[in-house]
C-alpha cells in the first residue's frame, strides 16, 4: 500500500482482515511515509503487520548494497524497468523513489518465505510490487479498482505482462485490462465488497420534518457534487421540502461552498466534512436516498465502482448514480435504483423527486439493492474467491481451484441475476 491507513482505502484494509481471519499471513508494506489522504481510524489490529516507509533509511542502503554483490542482474532489470520512463522526468524521478522503497522492503522480507505480493490499484503500488517480484523472484498480483494510468504505458504494460495473475473489479476495469493486451485467462473479475454485517436491514423509512438526500466522497472534481448542488437549487424552486448532507472533505470543498452561497442552498445543504465509519454509517440509516453524481473529471480521472454506493445499497438506500465508470455494475436503472448521464442536474433532480414522492417506490428499490448487494458484493465470499486464487497461483500452495468458476456472483458484461431482469417496480 501507498501509506497506512488512508481513510480512502478502508476497503482494502477491511479486505486484509477478513483475509487474515481466514488463516492467511498477510504483512502490509508502505511505499510513503506521508498521508496524501486523511488517516482511518479503527484499524489498529493491523498495525503489527505494517512496514512502514521511510523517505531514506539505513536498511535501504543495506538492501542496494546487499542486492547489488548477491544478484546484480535483478537489480539491474529494476533499473531498466525505470529506464523505460525516461522521457517522462516526472515518472522516473516517481519510479526512482519507488524502486528504492522497493528495495528496502526486499531487504526486510528476503529471508521470509513470501508466497505472493500484492498490489491494490494500478498505480505505484503496482510497479513496487513489480520491483519486488523481481527482486525476491516471488510472484505478484495486480488488483485494479480504475482505468486512469498515471504512469507511461509502455512501464503499466510491463507490470501487468510480468504478473501471476490479475483481478478486475468490475467489468469495465476488465475489458481495460482485455484491450490493454492482458491475456483472458490471467485477468479475474472479483467485486469490491462490504461486509454485509455491518449494515443491518432497515426496519422502516427514516421520519424527520425534510426528506434527507445523502451524497459521500471524496470532494473533488470526479465525484460531481457541483451537479448535486444544481439539482437541490432546482429541487428548492419546485417547492419540494428536503436536505441535503455531503459527507467528505477535499479540494472542491471551497467552490462547492462559494457555490452553495450563489445559490442560496445553504439552509437546504450541509456540508459535514469527514467523518468516521461509524458516524458515516448513522447518515445511512437516517437518509431518505443516496446520491452519486459521479462525472468524468477534466484530467479523465473517473470513479470505478465507489465503496460508498455498496455501503448505501447494503444498508437498503434507494441509489441514484450515473453512467460514469462502473456505477451501473451495481446500481441497476430502475430495477436497484436510477442511472442517468453525467453532467444532468435536471435529470438528477427529476429522479430525486420521484423517489421523494414515492415512499413505496424507495422501500422497493432500497430492498432490491440490499439484495442485490447480499449476491455480489459480499466481503466474506470475496475472501474465499480470493483463496481460491491464491492457492490455484501459488506455488507454495498447490491444489487450488479456479476462483473463477466458484464465484456465484461472476457476472459476464451486462449480465445481472435474472433476478433484476425481471418485473421492475419502476416504468
Amino acid at each position: 500500500m501507498s501509506t497506512f491507513p488512508p481513510y480512502s482505502e478502508t476497503f482494502v484494509m477491511r479486505e486484509i482482515r477478513e483475509l487474515r481471519k481466514q488463516g492467511w499471513d498477510v504483512r502490509i508494506g508502505c511505499l510513503r511515509p506521508l498521508h496524501r489522504t486523511p488517516v482511518a481510524q479503527g484499524f489498529e489490529d493491523l498495525e503489527p503487520v505494517v512496514t512502514r516507509a521511510r523517505w531514506w533509511s539505513l536498511d535501504m542502503l543495506q538492501g542496494l548494497l546487499v542486492f547489488s554483490f548477491s544478484c546484480p542482474r535483478r537489480l539491474f532489470e529494476c533499473v531498466r524497468l525505470m529506464a523505460s520512463s525516461l522521457t517522462h522526468p516526472v515518472g522516473f524521478a516517481k519510479l526512482g523513489y519507488l524502486m528504492l522503497a522497493s528495495v528496502r522492503l526486499a531487504y526486510r522480507f528476503k529471508n521470509s518465505s513470501v508466497t505472493l505480493i500484492r498490489a491494490h490499484f494500478l498505480h505505484s503500488e503496482a510497479i513496487a510490487a513489480c520491483f519486488l517480484g523481481i527482486l525476491l523472484k516471488s510472484p505478484y498480483s495486480v488488483t485494479v479498482y480504475t482505468t486512469h494510468i498515471l504512469f507511461p504505458d509502455t512501464v503499466i504494460r510491463k507490470v501487468l505482462q510480468g504478473a501471476r495473475f490479475l483481478i478486475a473489479d468490475t467489468d469495465q476495469t476488465y475489458r481495460f485490462l482485455q484491450e490493454f493486451g492482458c491475456e483472458g485467462a490471467a485477468i479475474h473479475l472479483v467485486y469490491n465488497s462490504v461486509d454485509i454485517s455491518d449494515f443491518p436491514r432497515r426496519n422502516r423509512q427514516p421520519a424527520g420534518p425534510a426528506p434527507l438526500i445523502l451524497a459521500v466522497g471524496r470532494l473533488d472534481a470526479k465525484k460531481g457534487f457541483e451537479v448535486l448542488l444544481q439539482a437541490c437549487g432546482l429541487l428548492r424552486d419546485r417547492g419540494l421540502p428536503m436536505k441535503t448532507v455531503l459527507i467528505g472533505e477535499g479540494p472542491e470543498r471551497a467552490r462547492l461552498m462559494a457555490m452553495r452561497k450563489s445559490l442560496a442552498l445553504e439552509e437546504h445543504v450541509e456540508l459535514l466534512g469527514q467523518r468516521c465509519f461509524a458516524e458515516t454509517k448513522s447518515w445511512f440509516y437516517r437518509a431518505t436516498l443516496f446520491v452519486m453524481p459521479s462525472v468524468v473529471a477534466p484530467s479523465g480521472d473517473t470513479d470505478g465502482l465507489p465503496t460508498v454506493v455498496i455501503e448505501a445499497m447494503a444498508s437498503s438506500l434507494p441509489v441514484i448514480g450515473t453512467t460514469t465508470g462502473a456505477i451501473p455494475e451495481a446500481v441497476l436503472d430502475r430495477q436497484t435504483g436510477f442511472v442517468i448521464p453525467p453532467n444532468d442536474p435536471d435529470q438528477l433532480a427529476d429522479r430525486i423527486q420521484c423517489l421523494l414522492e414515492s415512499k413505496s417506490l424507495q422501500v422497493e428499490l432500497g430492498a432490491r439493492g440490499r439484495r442485490f448487494a447480499e449476491q455480489r458484493f459480499d466481503l466474506r465470499q470475496k475472501a474465499e474467491i480470493l483463496s481460491s486464487l491464491f492457492r490455484q497461483y501459488c506455488p507454495a500452495r498447490e491444489g487450488g481451484m479456479n476462483a473463477a468458476s466458484t464465484n456465484p456472483n461472476r457476472a459476464g458484461p451486462d449480465d445481472p441475476p435474472r433476478e433484476f431482469l425481471e418485473d421492475p417496480p419502476y416504468a
